[in-house]
């Protein structure tokens, strides 16, 4: 099932910056949504908060392994807008997470390493392996 997934022979280092940076912003996302979701529960039930938040990281774990590990164009450009959907929900709770001290420098920390990530797949490097031409050797190794 998982075998298209593969890290690819020849993927840049940032490419796989991205991931791991990417993967960060998740672990930092699931302790965000755990801290905000007693609010996500009163304002739309537990069984819609629970839902949105399983299609989200779901998302973004697909779109990370596409962009990363299946080389697609159409992921990478996807991430960008998934970043600015989730940069609308926190500017939205900013007042809410603000009251919760610790949820709001997790947040903060997670736009942050999104942001970084999504940066490592604009690089040269990384615009050479989706266009499909060659990447320098010391762009590869790590």
């Amino acid at each position: 099932m998982f075998k298209g997934f593969e890290e690819q022979e020849g993927t840049p280092r940032d490419v796989r910056r991205f991931e791991r940076l990417w993967l960060l912003a998740m672990v930092s996302s699931v302790i965000v949504a755990i801290g905000m979701y007693d609010y996500s529960i009163a304002i739309v039930g537990p069984f819609v908060a629970a839902l949105v938040n399983i299609v989200l990281f779901g998302f973004a774990a697909i779109l990370m392994l596409y962009a990363s590990r299946r080389c697609s164009n159409v992921a990478r450009l996807m991430l960008p807008v998934f970043f600015l959907l989730i940069l609308a929900y926190d500017i939205a709770h900013y007042t809410e997470m603000m009251d919760r001290n610790v949820t709001a420098y997790l947040m903060m920390g997670r736009l942050g390493l999104m942001a970084a990530a999504i940066y490592f797949l604009f690089t040269p490097a990384s615009r050479s392996w989706f266009a499909g031409r060659p990447v320098s050797d010391e762009d590869v190794e790590d």
